[in-house]
């Protein structure tokens, strides 16, 4: 990997901080142990260090389907006892945050850094109570939701039931203000959006979501969004997934899937009464699918420049950081691990950033807000 030498001493000298992870799911679902060099993951603590993301937010992450089996405070529950079974285990390589004094104190003992957050509001339950518990086990950002709507929150990508937020998801932010813990509006609804902007007192953050005049997917968010983060003193975490990334891909992508979904209809339609002829028709559906997914030219890293430079079009350099969605999303070309995060530093250099800049959007601006808003 070559960069530059200018790049290489800012980014291996700099608080370099990641607001959303997916990495937990592989000791929690799979028993792997991120602790030690893997090839399927996009994150270890091995390679962390060789990229110098030196301080990560692990999201604890229980799938909706979760929530029929009464079982989301229970999954929740594991991916945290895995975060801390890491901590445990690797004492001398990483060790728990849950303040901007800890990630410093952490980082100057040349430790990698590890805060945990949850993904989803679904997975407080409905329950206060539940929220104070996670906080208590160190979990400092909580999505208000995930793509799916809440008892209390509409989500970006489900049917909207409350128009925003209920007087219960209002109590979940001020809540969440009075612990000292981020509310996050990554995968709201934007109306749950707006209606977090109005509740809140202290700063919000999108932990990892990308710019949609620069790429329409539903995740990302439009530039009033972008202000109101802005102006609310938050920050916003560019996500590298490729169809947040590149317009064209997603675009193209989507198509695929309109088309596999059309030929699925067919086939079902074919053997209504064929089990075995159906699961065969469907299995070369999704090898076609595959094989045409793969020919798609994948944005390139430097894209998730693209959307960098976009924000601080519209707010300036102080509201923009890295939140990579590492093994929770497909990577763009050249950004295939953590360890490639400096190539990030690097194309912020080609383009004219300012030292100073650069380490705002490496990590000090979400050090900022985290100063501002975490508390033990």
């Amino acid at each position: 990997m070559k960069i530059s030498k200018e790049a290489r001493d800012i980014h291996y000298s700099a608080l370099v901080v990641d607001t959303h992870s997916d990495s937990l799911a592989w000791p929690t679902r799979h028993g792997v142990d991120i602790g030690q060099p893997q090839e399927k993951t996009h994150m270890d603590l091995p390679r962390m260090r060789e990229g110098n993301q030196n301080v990560q937010f692990f999201a604890c992450f229980a799938s909706p389907s979760w929530i029929e089996k009464k079982k989301v405070v229970q999954v929740t529950l594991d991916y945290m006892d895995s975060f801390h079974t890491l901590i445990r285990n690797y004492p001398d390589q990483i060790e728990q945050a849950t303040t901007a004094d800890d990630v410093r104190r952490i980082t100057d003992a040349g430790k990698l850094v590890g805060v945990l957050c949850v993904e989803g509001g679904h997975s407080i339950d409905d329950d206060l109570s539940i929220l104070r518990m996670y906080h208590r086990l160190g979990s400092r950002y909580m999505t208000l939701t995930w793509n799916n709507t809440n008892n209390w929150a509409d989500g970006v990508l489900d049917e909207p039931r409350h128009g925003g937020l209920n007087h219960f998801g209002k109590e979940v932010v001020r809540e969440m203000n009075r612990l000292g813990m981020l509310v996050d509006i990554s995968h709201v609804a934007p109306a749950t959006f707006w209606d977090a902007i109005a509740t809140t007192i202290k700063p919000v953050i999108a932990s990892h979501s990308s710019a949609k005049s620069v790429c329409a997917a539903p995740r990302n968010l439009d530039d009033d969004q972008i202000r109101a983060v802005a102006d609310n003193g938050g920050v916003i975490g560019v996500n590298y997934e490729i169809t947040f990334v590149g317009e064209a891909y997603r675009v193209a992508k989507a198509a695929l899937d309109d088309e596999k979904s059309e030929a699925v209809k067919r086939a079902e339609k074919d053997h209504p009464q064929d089990s075995d002829s159906l699961k065969s028709a469907l299995r070369e559906i999704d090898d076609l699918q595959d094989e045409k997914v793969a020919e798609l030219r994948k944005p390139h890293y430097t894209e998730i420049v693209d959307h960098i430079d976009h924000m601080v079009s519209v707010v300036g350099v102080d509201h923009v950081g890295l939140g990579s969605d590492f093994d929770g999303a497909t990577m763009p070309e050249g950004m295939e691990d953590c360890t490639k995060v400096p190539l990030i530093t690097d194309e912020l250099v080609r383009r004219g950033y300012s030292e100073g800049d650069v380490r705002k959007i490496l990590g000090e601006n979400f050090m900022r807000v985290m100063e501002e808003v975490l508390t033990d």
